[in-house]
């Protein structure tokens, strides 16, 4: 039998799991799962995002947001005020409280990310992020150009 290289979509789907569970071993000290750090992720870099937005951004039902976001905002890490123009959109925000989480989630999760890279050199890191942006932008899958 010959050794034959896995398909490039089998590894970056290994890839994926291996890191959702490295993310979640990271942020779970800090009464999270990973779907919760993604959340406030988006949260912190985008301000106030809709139900919907952060569903469609995190590749979630709405109802499945629905119950990530009652969970966040049971621990006192996002708030959700009535949007001024539209009265049934609650877009939800980080709290003081929550910005402090995610900050700390973020230094673990760069920790991780670190030790995934640390064998590849600048150079290697670059053409990575880059070829990774390309694959997710040829599925149409985010980050527009």
């Amino acid at each position: 039998m010959t050794d034959v290289e896995p398909r490039l979509s089998y590894v970056i789907a290994r890839l994926e799991r291996a890191l959702r569970a490295a993310i979640n071993d990271r942020v779970k000290p800090h009464g999270l799962t990973t779907l919760q750090y993604t959340t406030l992720s988006l949260l912190g870099a985008r301000g106030e995002l809709s139900n919907a937005q952060l569903a469609r951004r995190s590749y979630m039902t709405p109802q499945a947001m629905s119950e990530v976001i009652e969970a966040l905002e049971s621990k006192g890490l996002i708030r959700r005020d009535p949007h001024p123009n539209h009265r049934r959109i609650y877009p939800a925000a980080l709290t003081a409280k929550g910005r402090k989480v995610l900050g700390e989630c973020d230094q673990a999760v760069d920790e991780l990310e670190e030790q995934v890279l640390r064998d590849l050199s600048p150079a290697e890191r670059a053409g990575l992020a880059d070829g990774l942006m390309t694959a997710v932008r040829s599925l149409h899958a985010g980050f527009p150009e």
